[in-house]
């Protein structure tokens, strides 16, 4: 009776772990050689291969900006057919890569990249056309309002540790998961690296009351602050913290930064 069931037992166990078993798809090769400030591109977008999801599908996207060559700024799109699509040239080196959309800034269904060269934020379409220029601002972030629009705020940390914020209205929507991507699960801090202001999405409803937690690798907690849900971000100083990787919680939801 024990080798059958321990017959049955095994058998069970070889089936779960076939079924879950990941399905190699396709393999991409990218251009990317390191450098002095590589924490651009690569970092900001999760890696030098991404994906972004447009109504029509899944799309995929690797990034070819190599650091021993500044002329050298390429994203490749490909379909869920993992089959190239577009190669679009960056007219500047891009730093961060903020959204990728197609129906948020017009209504030509042009997929439309909006980056920073670490000093302005540009927006792009696919056929590398300028759309839009916005000078001596680093960060964005998407807001939809109770009416169903939406508003770009854009932002820069001076040199003097004051924040300055515009906010743009736009004509265009986001589909559902879209949506999600960039409103719902964007709990992200900047700049980052930092040296220190940082600033971190405020994922609190109005009126909540949250606890913002930072650890350091080892898990020990380096800083707490009471925060509210009243402010669309959270200005954290961070200035007295060592140079290093740091953890920050709210609400369940952590994520990382730089100090340098």
């Amino acid at each position: 009776m024990r080798k059958i069931i321990f017959g049955f037992i095994a058998t069970v166990s070889i089936s779960f772990l076939s079924f879950g078993q990941a399905t190699l798809e396709h393999t991409y090769n990218s251009n990317w050689t390191s450098g002095q400030n590589d924490w651009g591109a690569l970092n900001s977008t999760g890696g030098v291969l991404n994906a972004f999801n447009l109504d029509s599908g899944i799309y995929y996207y690797t990034l070819e900006i190599p650091w021993d060559n500044e002329n050298i700024n390429i994203m490749k799109i490909y379909n869920e057919q993992h089959a190239l699509i577009k190669t679009v040239n960056f007219p500047t080196r891009p730093r961060r890569i903020h959204f990728i959309t197609d129906k948020l800034f017009n209504q030509d269904n042009l997929i439309e990249i909006l980056y920073d060269d670490s000093s302005n934020l540009i927006l792009i379409n696919e056929n590398n056309d300028i759309v839009q220029t916005i000078q001596n601002r680093l960060f964005a972030r998407i807001i939809k309002t109770i009416n169903n629009n939406y508003k770009l705020l854009v932002s820069v940390n001076t040199s003097n540790n004051t924040l300055l914020y515009d906010v743009y209205s736009l004509s265009g929507t986001l589909s559902v998961i879209q949506q999600d991507v960039y409103l719902k699960n964007s709990f992200i801090g900047y700049p980052n690296p930092t040296d220190s202001i940082i600033s971190i999405t405020n994922k609190l409803s109005y009126g909540e009351n949250g606890i913002l937690e930072v650890f350091d690798t080892n898990g020990k907690k380096v800083m707490q602050k009471n925060v509210t849900g009243q402010n669309s971000e959270i200005n954290l100083d961070v200035t007295e913290l060592s140079n290093g990787v740091y953890i920050y919680k709210l609400n369940g939801q952590t994520n990382r930064f730089i100090k340098k």
